[in-house]
């Protein structure tokens, strides 16, 4: 009989990978189909969550952090690791999750003073009995100081994690065969809380790491191991039981990658999402930042009044056709997405919404070049068009463009030479 502690966090509000290039990872449908691969085994399974499930404030990200537990719930999470931006979100929505979702909040260091019903626990007992053997494990959890902040003040406290762990770890010790810490800490911290506590039999961490594969440390004896960030991987920790011991055997870090395919369920999960969006319109409800002196978004279609042969290339290129692999893939409705696939969005007279903006759907001429109503009541100003590769860069970052090279990329989407002779007779 083996025990397996499957262990996520820091989503970032990252429920699937955006398409933008091949070979993404990550996911909850990925993630859901790795789970249930073990399920079928006479196996003890146990998922829980270091924490963080959004990225911020905002509608969106509420939309996500309901969906994320959700999604926990359908996969068998036994617990939630408070993170500080799931702390951020408010004790309205945490109370909310706490009882839809029958979401098990973790914090051994932490107590939320609010008048919502909702119950964080400072550690949680597992027990599992066999006619061979008892098996019981504890999971403890603890949020680093450090990332206490004034929006959370007056209605968290943290308190110092090494004294709020001894009388607990001391409490555990001897009734339990495994001790799991969720250490939502930078890494550090918990190389110092592994030098505190030789009790401990595992601890998952992390805050930041990029690549947990090669993250893995052992201090007396106990795994210090992060799932990174973004839900790109998962880890899985094994331990035998037999009827007088309990033996590590493995601690892994996965990426989720094609060879899981995507849960059904997972899906139908992820479509709602999307529906959620189109149903409160928040495309519409984006805050929209004024552009300067006056200027305003004219649409490609504009500029190909006078540019023709550069508008019909334009066309036919991917910054052409962005917004349609919105469409395909049914993202359209999804601000996050919507604002590197249109002209604009974002700011006063740019894109809000297909219904009202069709002349600004697509990478267009702007997105690169700026907004151009100057140009066209001043077509002899030579200085617009002027760009440089930090504009590229807006959309081209290293979570959705990785392999960004901007000659590459140039050579894909390069102008053809116009000339006096080509031009209209306007433009002469």
């Amino acid at each position: 009989m083996q025990a397996l502690i499957i262990f996520s966090g820091e989503e970032l509000g990252n429920l699937e990978p955006c398409g933008c290039y091949e070979g993404q990872i990550g996911g909850i449908s990925r993630r859901h189909t790795f789970i249930n691969s073990f399920v079928k085994q006479k196996n003890i399974i146990l998922p829980v969550s270091l924490g963080d499930l959004s990225k911020g404030y905002g509608r969106q990200e509420e939309i996500k952090t309901e969906i994320l537990g959700r999604a926990m719930q359908e996969m068998g999470y036994v617990l939630h690791s408070l993170g500080e931006k799931d702390v951020e979100t408010g004790p309205q929505l945490l109370s909310y999750l706490s009882q839809v979702n029958n979401t098990t909040f973790l914090a051994s260091n932490v107590k939320i003073i609010a008048p919502f019903p909702m119950k964080v626990h400072q550690y949680v007992l597992k027990e599992y009995s066999h006619s061979e053997y008892s098996f019981k494990i504890a999971f403890l959890s603890i949020l680093s100081k450090s990332f206490s902040s004034a929006s959370i003040a007056n209605y968290v406290n943290i308190y110092e994690p090494v004294q709020a762990l001894k009388p607990l770890i001391k409490r555990l010790h001897d009734k339990v065969n495994i001790i799991v810490l969720l250490s939502h800490t930078p890494k550090e911290e918990s190389i110092e809380i592994a030098k505190f506590f030789p009790e401990i039999d595992l601890i998952i961490t992390g805050h930041d790491i990029e690549d947990p594969q090669d993250s893995i440390i052992y201090v007396n004896n106990i795994p210090i191991v992060s799932p990174g960030k973004g839900g790109k991987y998962i880890g899985i920790a094994r331990y035998s039981i037999q009827r007088n011991a309990t033996k590590r055997m493995s601690v892994d870090i996965i990426p989720l990658d094609r060879k899981y395919k995507d849960s059904e369920k997972m899906k139908l999960l992820l479509e709602e999402y999307q529906r959620m969006l189109k149903e409160e319109d928040l495309l519409s409800k984006v805050s929209q930042v004024s552009l300067p002196d006056g200027l305003a978004y004219a649409g490609s279609s504009a500029c190909g009044i006078c540019h023709k042969m550069i508008y019909d290339h334009w066309s036919k290129t991917a910054h052409g056709v962005s917004y349609e692999t919105l469409v395909y893939s049914g993202h359209q409705y999804d601000p996050e997405c919507i604002k590197c696939h249109t002209t604009g969005y974002g700011y006063v007279s740019g894109f809000l919404n297909y219904e009202e903006n069709q002349n600004l759907i697509n990478v267009g001429c702007e997105s690169c070049h700026g907004a151009g109503s100057f140009h066209i009541r001043n077509v002899n100003e030579t200085s617009y068009s002027l760009t440089d590769e930090n504009i590229c860069e807006t959309c081209h970052d290293s979570e959705h463009s990785p392999g960004f090279e901007r000659n590459e990329y140039w050579r894909r989407i390069v102008h053809p030479e116009e000339t006096l002779t080509n031009l209209p007779k306007v433009m002469k």
